[in-house]
């Protein structure tokens, strides 16, 4: 046993960010071409975002969506699980949204006037429907998901597509630059 002092940990916050920092790194630093990364992170946001409705079934669909549309297995988790930062947020819009594609109207509900009731005003209200209301509205709910997925995913995807070449481009550039600073050394 020494009688060192141990180095004070850094703030929660400061170990947080670092943690964001080296995943983020992780996505940047993947082997594979550009597009079938940014593939797997746009499944895994799908895939978290009809996570809710399906109660987890959806965490089974990322190995199969990945293998079989040429996504990365390792960029759609790291998806997943960004998207689960968010995902909350469109619960009560993918309601509404899936009970308007199936005609069905919840609003009464989801909605006090034209402000979205909180969620536990929204969960006593589903809980009171009757079995095949509640059927529907969870159809609906899957429904309003899936649309929220399409979009938040192809969004994740063109952006990680994006940082993904910029980055590519930037590395190729450091080492063309680190190349020609040895050549000129050498000569």
């Amino acid at each position: 046993m020494s009688d060192g002092h141990a180095k004070p940990l850094h703030p929660w916050y400061t170990r947080l960010w670092r943690l964001a920092r080296l995943d983020y790194l992780k996505i940047l630093r993947t082997q594979g071409a550009p597009a079938q990364v940014a593939r797997g992170v746009g499944y895994g946001i799908f895939i978290e975002l009809i996570f809710f409705p399906t109660l987890g079934l959806a965490f089974f669909l990322m190995y199969p969506v990945n293998k079989y549309l040429k996504g990365h297995m390792g960029a759609a988790m790291a998806g997943f699980i960004f998207a689960k930062l968010f995902a909350w947020a469109t619960i009560p819009p993918s309601f509404i949204l899936g009970s308007k594609i199936f005609g069905v109207n919840f609003s009464n509900n989801f909605m006090d006037g034209n402000k979205l009731k909180s969620f536990g005003e929204i969960w006593i209200e589903v809980k009171g429907l009757f079995p095949w209301d509640l059927l529907k509205a969870l159809g609906g709910w899957t429904a309003g998901a899936a649309i929220f997925g399409v979009v938040i995913g192809a969004i994740g995807y063109f952006v990680c597509l994006a940082a993904l070449k910029k980055y590519q481009a930037h590395r190729k550039e450091r080492r063309e630059e680190i190349l020609r600073e040895k050549e000129a050394a050498k000569a």
